[in-house]
């Protein structure tokens, strides 16, 4: 890409980035069953939220710093020679390339465990077929497919939404996207500490419902404007979006690592990534022909009170256009988290708890918020109020256990904090 506009014309160089994206994307298909599968034998499976929560939120932190370098870049670049601002993207590229070779550098260092293989042979279409005969893994490749096409329909829509219906300027809808994402890198690390103390599962049976809500405040949108309300609802929308999406990304990635079985985890993780892959193709292609077809139409709901002085009409609802859009995507959201139920994953505690530790965990930061000890406990996992609950229901299964084997079970004093068993 860094290279094209030094070695063609325009007309060639549309087909050569398009080549080039191809080539990205097919190469980054083939690497990620293996990347993935590496982390599955590297991390813990105690550590995968921690793990995961500092990856992700260090990634956020450094996406949104070079984005915002390299808008500064482009910027002086246009001023300084803006008859060739196609070769400061090409340098911005270059650098691109060489964090991706440093990258590399360091992949090569990492270790790697000794791969678990399974000695059984099978044709490919064998081994592509025992992710879907795996009723559980099963179960959650139906909540991906669901919840991927859930987001596909409306996540081209949300910029267009804010620029060309709401009307506003690029670098108001750039601050509130860059709210969303700054939102996701606080909250990494709480999510990270609840999934790896509960379970994924119940982290995305709380983050999925609260990320349809921010979904359906959208639709409030044109109600704001005539109350003008609408930059704080916006502001409201960005910052549930990025708090619930934080532990959406980190659950449904965490939960897909768990139920893997040892030595095919390639395998699982490329039939979930197919599969994920195909509903989010189709839904933003289907969500534009939907656009078009309710650019016309519009739903109202309004309170009319009738007095002695008159009539008083205030419009409480009022979907228009994109809105149906996001009201089919909660529905879809519903039937994911629906799906989500019939998956089943170790040490999994119903939702109340886990919003029951949040509120705990929320109140508890209010009152130390001045001390340094309160910022540093705000994006500590809040799991004091709930350590008894969770123990009991451990305690419960190991009961179950001896109650079926023969051997006594393992406590965990004797073993340590990781149980002292891989």
């Amino acid at each position: 890409m860094a290279l094209i506009p030094f070695i063609s014309t325009s007309e060639v160089g549309v087909p050569l980035l398009l080549g080039a994206i191809a080539i990205q994307t097919i190469f980054t298909a083939l690497g990620s069953p293996s990347w993935n599968s590496w982390l599955r034998d590297l991390v813990p499976p105690s550590k995968l939220g921690g793990f995961f929560a500092t990856r992700m939120a260090t990634m956020g932190i450094v996406g949104i710093a070079v984005s915002v370098l390299g808008g500064v870049f482009i910027g002086e670049w246009t001023r300084v020679a803006s008859g060739s601002i196609l070769k400061g993207y090409s340098v911005l590229f270059f650098f691109a390339f060489l964090a991706g070779m440093t990258a590399i550098y360091y992949t090569s260092t990492t270790p790697e465990p000794p791969m678990l293989t399974v000695h059984e042979k099978m044709t490919y279409p064998e081994l592509m077929a025992k992710p879907f005969q795996n009723e559980n893994f099963r179960n959650l490749m139906w909540f991906s497919a669901i919840w991927g096409f859930s987001t596909g329909l409306v996540a081209p829509f949300f910029t267009v939404y804010l620029l060309i219906r709401l009307g506003l300027e690029i670098p108001l809808a750039a601050a509130l996207a860059a709210l969303t994402q700054l939102t996701s890198v606080v909250f990494f690390r709480f999510w990270g500490g609840l999934s790896d103390r509960f379970s994924n599962k119940s982290i995305l049976q709380v983050s999925v419902p609260v990320f349809m809500l921010g979904t359906l405040l959208w639709t409030f949108s044109s109600i704001a404007e005539d109350y003008n309300l609408v930059i704080p609802l916006l502001v409201l929308i960005h910052v549930l979006t990025g708090f619930s999406a934080a532990g959406v990304n980190l659950g449904s990635n965490n939960i897909g690592l768990k139920l893997c079985p040892k030595g095919q985890s390639s395998v699982y993780l490329a039939a979930k990534g197919v599969v994920a892959a195909v509903t989010g193709s189709i839904a933003p292609i289907l969500a534009g022909t939907l656009a078009d077809l309710f650019d016309l139409h519009q739903l109202s709901l309004s309170i009319t009170w009738v007095g002695p002085h008159g009539v008083i009409v205030v419009d409480a609802f009022r979907l228009m256009g994109l809105d149906f859009i996001f009201i089919f995507s909660i529905l879809l959201g519903l039937l994911a988290l629906h799906r989500l139920a019939y998956v089943e994953e170790e040490g999994e505690v119903d939702e109340k708890i886990v919003i029951e530790a949040i509120v705990a965990e929320t109140r508890r930061n209010v009152k130390t918020i001045s001390t340094v000890d309160g910022l540093r406990h705000t994006f500590e996992a809040p799991v004091k109020l709930t350590r008894k609950a969770v123990r009991r229901m451990k305690k419960t299964k190991r009961e179950r256990t001896f109650s079926d084997d023969s051997e006594p079970p393992i406590q965990e004093d004797e073993l340590g904090e990781t149980g002292g068993i891989s």
